[in-house]
């Protein structure tokens, strides 16, 4: 009798196991109205235009647009400091504020901000911003070890969990 409740466990896990793994899909969205989709897998028709030039890639090249990119930053008034990471296509600023800056005004230096940054590099997708100590903390934390020569991808975990904390500024 045990041994029948044993194989019975057994089978309920692995029909789960398969179910799991064989239940999820990707999801097929339709073709945009006028597009024709090709039937075969050999050419696939690409649905977004490619870029005419990527963000950069080398240590050297990301150095440079973080530095010109919170250069940017800091020239909005109001901006004490500026400290900037990229990520793909995305930029995390953590940004000081001067003393005696409402509330108000600070919502407008996000917003000035990410303009900013978006006029200065067209291929830059989302910028998000902070002005939460214990986030900038760690926004310095990263930029100082890519500026030491790490990779992004070495702060991974800790890039989804700043983006994860930043409340959305309305891009």
């Amino acid at each position: 009798m045990k041994n029948g409740k044993r194989l019975i466990t057994i089978l309920v896990v692995l029909v789960a196991l398969l179910i799991m793994a064989s239940g999820c899909s990707v999801a097929r969205k339709p073709a945009p109205p006028g597009t024709t989709v090709p039937h075969t897998r050999s050419a696939p028709a690409p649905t977004t235009p490619a870029p005419t030039k990527s963000l950069p890639t080398t240590p050297a090249e990301v150095s440079r647009l973080t530095a010109r990119l919170a250069s940017e930053a800091q020239k909005v008034s109001g901006v004490k400091k500026a400290t900037v990471v990229l990520s793909g296509n995305t930029v995390i600023v953590g940004l000081e504020i001067k003393p005696n800056i409402e509330e108000k005004q600070t919502t407008a230096i996000k917003r000035d901000v990410v303009r900013r940054i978006k006029e200065t590099d067209k291929r830059i997708r989302t910028v998000e911003v902070t002005t939460n100590p214990n986030i900038i903390t760690r926004v310095k934390k990263v930029a100082k070890g890519i500026g030491q020569g790490r990779p992004i991808s070495a702060f991974g975990r800790e890039v989804e969990e700043i983006l994860r904390r930043i409340v959305p500024q309305g891009k």
